[in-house]
């Protein structure tokens, strides 16, 4: 595939495309071993399942706004990868133990069709592969093992105990609280959500940077990477909330889900913690932050230097961004 100014349109089919490659790889081992035929089914059915793929969109969209079209390349493991976590953790999220939900997508979650037991192999299946496709990466450079190892970091640091799963043990630990405060919620969000995105980011990143013909300072790249997963925090924050203020404010109809579930289950929201108009505000704020992190990056003296099509991508993923943040449904 040319790589020359993807729209937002073909790099979600290089998603897509990826995602097939995979169920296919698997399929081709099943056929090879009847007893693999079951797990290799049940891997790829819930990555299968669909969704707007904002994680890897997000991911290439960041490496082609630092390293223009030809990182798009270096980054489709990577944001494979942060799919693959991703779907692990809605795997997970679905269990009884979990959310107990039987539906997601509009389809049976995993559980349901495979058991919770096999449920569960799949999430740890998905989670361990996503770190073996960061190993393929295929770089432009003989910089890989420098970067490879900031891969690895910034995906189980947005992923693990200090983000995801951090932020998920405190939202199972908040259940059946009688008083829940803004700042609680506000950690929750922030790890739960935002700090995966901001691995998103920070891996897109990343991979862009490796494509430089100048190899830049460890100390340049740690504040590049820093700065892009404090902005997908923050827009992990502006998503949550918006997502509160629809189950709100919107029907069915509008959502194309079940809307008000958030009421009906008293659970603790930024809209029953701070109300519409507060929470209008803040989402607007963290959506502003997160911006206005990335245009800083994107303003670099080095990257004015680049003979590259970045200013493309960076068009795109701000774009997006906002898109994103201020969704109807």
């Amino acid at each position: 595939m040319s790589y020359s100014l993807l729209p937002i349109e073909s790099l979600l089919k290089l998603i897509a495309s990826d995602i097939e490659k995979c169920a296919i790889a698997a399929d081709s081992i099943a056929q090879c071993d009847h007893f693999y035929s079951e797990i290799s089914k049940a891997y790829t059915y819930p990555l299968q399942a669909g969704g707007k793929r904002i994680r890897p969109l997000l991911t290439l969209l960041c490496a082609g706004a630092l390293g223009g079209s030809e990182a798009l390349e270096v980054a489709q493991k990577s944001a494979l990868a942060i799919e693959k976590i991703h779907t692990y953790s809605l795997v997970h999220d679905d269990l009884p133990c979990m959310d107990n939900d039987d539906l997601r997508r509009g389809l049976p979650t995993t559980h349901k069709v495979y058991g919770e037991a096999k449920a569960l192999l799949v999430g740890d299946a998905l989670l361990t592969e996503a770190f073996s496709l960061l190993a393929k990466t295929v770089w432009h450079k003989n910089q890989n093992a420098l970067y490879l190892s900031h891969l690895i970091e910034d995906l189980a640091e947005g992923a693990g105990a200090s983000g995801m799963i951090w932020g998920q043990w405190l939202d199972i630990s908040l259940t059946g609280a009688t008083h829940v405060t803004w700042e609680q919620m506000e950690c929750v969000h922030k790890n739960k959500t935002g700090k995966l995105l901001g691995s998103c980011l920070a891996l897109g990143g990343i991979c862009g940077i490796s494509t430089w013909e100048q190899t830049i300072s460890q100390q340049d790249l740690y504040s590049f990477r820093k700065k892009m997963k404090e902005a997908g925090v923050f827009i992990g924050l502006s998503f949550q909330i918006r997502d509160d203020i629809l189950d709100a404010t919107k029907t069915n109809e509008e959502l194309g889900k079940t809307a008000g579930k958030d009421e009906i289950q008293n659970k603790f929201t930024a809209v029953k913690l701070l109300g519409i108009e507060k929470a209008e505000e803040m989402s607007l704020f963290y959506t502003e932050k997160s911006i206005n992190l990335l245009n800083e990056i994107f303003s670099h003296p080095f990257l004015k230097t680049l003979n590259k099509d970045h200013s493309h991508y960076q068009k795109l993923l701000i774009s997006q961004i906002k898109q994103l943040l201020s969704r109807e449904n």
